[in-house]
């Protein structure tokens, strides 16, 4: 099956209702069923017609005529409240623009992942007040008809929805009469009381109906699913673990705006083989285990190795990520006691939502006639007293239940991807595979090639979207992009050495694994400002 018959406008609306954070840009630091009767009796919600100047309620939408260069309207909101805004069009390029109390601003042109010219704000107000919205068109290029419609994912009904119980069915449909979503699906809300740690699968079958299922948390973050399996079906499902207690909001809606049928939606306990989404909490701090050795004394020194590991420390430090149980080890720090002992401290002081780092710039090795792998060879990273091999690092972290990011830049680097392969929710960043050399990058003044572009992603060349929050895909596609950037006209020629100890003319390559799907793309690794309290761009 294929939806190619409405991509163009289904696929890309629907885009924007989720999509989970807009590009943004800030100028300022922060059980029963129900009957049928019952839910006619709910008070839809409606897109009421409204002047070039006048308020929007959060839970409503109204629509405005744009013919001068911007109309305005105010809306009331209260310090930490999340809020969603969209602003669509099919006459011009939308701008949306807030401002409020405590200068307060956030901008967006059009919702990243969408593909429309339309527009949506994700944010957390910083006070409680007045918020000015502006509307206006692209280099006050255009004017006609739009739509403005404002919700809290943590309370989309204002009025309370009905609920659903663990193990329960509801029967429902997608009406005219209906609320509407932001960006006008017909939607049916369901409320869910659920338990930090529960293991829960959302199910929403439509029969004919191509269905869209959402599942907002207490605190505004959102999940969602639109085809389960597409070759089978168009329904939806989500196995999540619940990141909290509270009260979790399921929207049953469409893919297509406007789209009507029936459904049932079910929830129930994950099977016990299932993956679970494991959601982040945009306030991911990342505890770092920053390793760099230079000056060797038991083999050949190395230049600005060192330098590399106080750099990615500092970058994190400034971006406002670094969490203070971090440890940098250098030179004669790093021995393996020093590195087994950080490792144990850094992992039991993080939270579940936490990013472990370990970088390391340094020397590595590749050790031959090991019955550790298939190949019969392991690799090191040499600390500054002895080597650690890529299957006792594997060791160390058998039990580390964390996102974890590993960045390596040192020769053979790539062996180490057996850590990253151990579990879920592992990336790792090699300087080389497994069987070639890494070059020390002389010309931009680093240790290695690989740390000098992870520092600059850090510093918030990675953030490609603009929302200071930094996902497993734009790190992928920015280390790759500025490495060949780098390398393009003169690759970098080194030696390769196979299993017999005989080296060649090879060439180094960045490797980036997230273990198949184990970190998936969309994945937040880190927010900048989780640390000192900078306005986050919450996912």
């Amino acid at each position: 099956m294929t939806k190619a018959g409405y991509l163009s406008a289904a696929a890309m609306a629907t885009a924007l209702v989720l999509a989970p954070a807009a590009a943004q840009t800030f100028t300022a630091s922060k059980s029963t069923e129900e009957t049928a009767q019952t839910k006619q009796d709910r008070k839809p919600q409606r897109a009421s017609a409204a002047s070039s100047s006048s308020a929007l309620e959060v839970g409503a939408a109204l629509r405005g005529s744009l013919s001068g260069t911007s109309n305005t309207h105010t809306i009331e909101g209260r310090a930490g409240q999340r809020l969603r805004v969209s602003l669509s069009s099919d006459a011009f390029d939308t701008i949306l623009r807030i401002t409020g109390p405590n200068g307060f601003s956030a901008e967006n042109d059009d919702a990243p992942g969408a593909q429309t010219l339309n527009s949506l704000l994700d944010i957390e107000l910083p006070a409680s007040g007045t918020y000015r919205i502006t509307v206006s068109a692209y280099g006050n290029q255009g004017s006609g008809r739009y739509r403005l419609a404002a919700m809290d994912p943590a309370n989309p009904v204002p009025g309370g929805a009905p609920s659903i119980a663990m193990g329960q069915t509801i029967s429902g449909a997608l009406t005219p009469s209906d609320e509407t979503s932001l960006t006008g699906q017909y939607v049916d809300y369901y409320a869910f009381s659920g338990r930090a740690g529960q293991r829960v699968t959302f199910d929403l079958g439509g029969g004919d109906l191509d269905t869209l299922l959402s599942v907002y948390l207490p605190d505004g973050r959102e999940e969602m699913n639109d085809d389960f399996n597409v070759s089978e079906s168009f329904d939806s499902r989500l196995s999540v673990t619940l990141p909290m207690d509270g009260t979790y909001h399921v929207a049953a809606s469409s893919f297509a705006p406007g789209a009507t049928g029936d459904y049932a939606l079910t929830i129930r306990e994950a099977d016990a083989d299932v993956r679970t989404v494991r959601p982040a909490s945009g306030n991911a701090r990342v505890f770092a285990l920053s390793v760099g050795v230079a000056n060797y004394e038991r083999i050949s020194p190395l230049n600005r190795t060192d330098e590399d590991a106080t750099r990615v420390t500092a970058a994190l430090r400034d971006s406002g990520m670094l969490a203070p149980e971090s440890v940098t080890l250098v030179d004669a720090q790093a021995t393996r006691a020093n590195f087994a002992s950080a490792l144990t401290d850094i992992t039991n002081a993080m939270g579940d939502d936490d990013l472990l780092l370990i970088f390391f710039s340094g020397h590595g090795e590749k050790v031959e006639n090991m019955t550790t792998e298939r190949d019969g060879s392991a690799e090191t990273i040499e600390l500054f007293d002895a080597a650690l091999f890529d299957y006792e690092l594997a060791a160390m972290m058998e039990d580390v239940d964390a996102r974890t990011l590993l960045v390596i830049d040192a020769c053979f680097a790539g062996g180490f991807d057996q850590v990253v392969r151990q579990r879920n929710e592992r990336m790792g960043i090699f300087s080389s595979d497994e069987d070639v050399l890494s070059l020390v990058a002389t010309g931009e003044k680093a240790g290695g090639y690989i740390s000098h572009i992870f520092r600059a992603a850090l510093e918030g060349g990675a953030d490609l979207n603009g929302d200071r929050a930094l996902e497993a895909g734009e790190l992928s596609e920015y280390m790759r992009r500025e490495f060949y950037r780098m390398v393009l006209e003169e690759p970098l020629s080194t030696d390769a050495e196979d299993f017999r100890d005989l080296q060649t003319p090879g060439w180094q390559h960045i490797i980036v694994d997230r273990g198949g799907d184990g970190m998936p793309h969309q994945q937040v690794l880190m927010n900048m400002g989780s640390v000192n309290g900078e306005a986050l761009a919450r996912r």
